[in-house]
């Protein structure tokens, strides 16, 4: 059922708070707003606002934990939406904007002009063509694909699994999760990958043209193409090109395990 419909100008801005079931956001191209869904028994829809601006979301009508609802938003594909939950649920077709969630996963797809994502224990799935994007989730899993240019993504203890090959500017981080990058540095490109404990592992094609320079205080460095092996005092250090070196690749740890290897 339509629980809201309202005109919209086709670059506004939206607040949404939803705090648990699931919330779905869809880019159209209309200027105008449509809220669906169903709304818990013990909550209502408050909305408020013109055509450049509105700030809506489900708020219970008694004390208590909200019941979950479930809220799909049609706002038009230029416009940029702020959205916060507490364990509802993320999904975004072709929006740009905030997405923040305490406990819900957060599923995102499209070509949007820049995403910023963050979720304390929830999962990320981002399948994006953007400039920008940046991520951050603690000990969910965070997934980058797609073709998005410039990306900041971290975990505390979450795996972060990286199959983006147009990227050209990445700074990847995590404390003690393990990092995956599969593909092909793209030309030109410069890639900052630092690690506590988890381990950074590269699997690239067999054409990758990089200049690497890997570093560990304690932990391993395996290299599964050169013989060329890292110098064994302290902090331990390798460093080798593959093709061309056309790219830049750095990757640091504490004491988790380095390895760069054929895809």
């Amino acid at each position: 059922p339509v629980l809201r419909a309202h005109a919209f100008d086709s670059t506004g801005s939206i607040n949404l708070y939803v705090p648990a079931g699931s919330v779905r956001l869809v880019a159209w191209s209309r200027d105008s707003i449509v809220v669906r869904g169903e709304m818990a028994k013990n909550a209502r829809l408050f909305f408020g606002g013109g055509r450049q601006g509105v700030k809506m979301g489900v708020e219970g009508i008694s004390r208590g934990d909200s019941e979950p609802s479930s809220i799909v938003v049609y706002m038009p594909r230029g416009g940029r939406i702020s959205v916060r939950t507490a364990s509802a649920n993320i999904v975004g077709e072709g929006v740009s904007g905030d997405f923040n969630s305490s406990s819900g996963n957060i599923r995102l797809s499209g070509v949007v002009s820049s995403v910023e994502a963050e979720s304390m224990t929830g999962s990320l799935d981002l399948d994006l063509t953007t400039p920008w994007l940046r991520a951050r989730t603690g000990d969910g899993h965070l997934l980058i694909r797609g073709a998005p240019q410039d990306v900041d993504a971290s975990t505390i203890g979450g795996t972060l699994d990286v199959i983006a090959p147009k990227v050209m500017r990445g700074q990847f981080v995590s404390v003690s999760g393990d990092i995956h990058w599969i593909g092909s540095p793209a030309h030109g490109s410069v890639f900052d990958f630092s690690n506590h404990s988890g381990a950074v592992d590269l699997a690239l094609s067999a054409s990758a043209s990089a200049a690497f320079t890997l570093s560990s205080v304690s932990g391993p460095i395996e290299n599964g193409f050169t013989r060329i092996r890292p110098i064994a005092s302290p902090p331990r250090t390798l460093r080798f090109n593959l093709g061309d070196g056309d790219a830049h690749v750095s990757v640091r740890t504490f004491k988790g395990a380095i390895r760069v290897r054929p895809e």
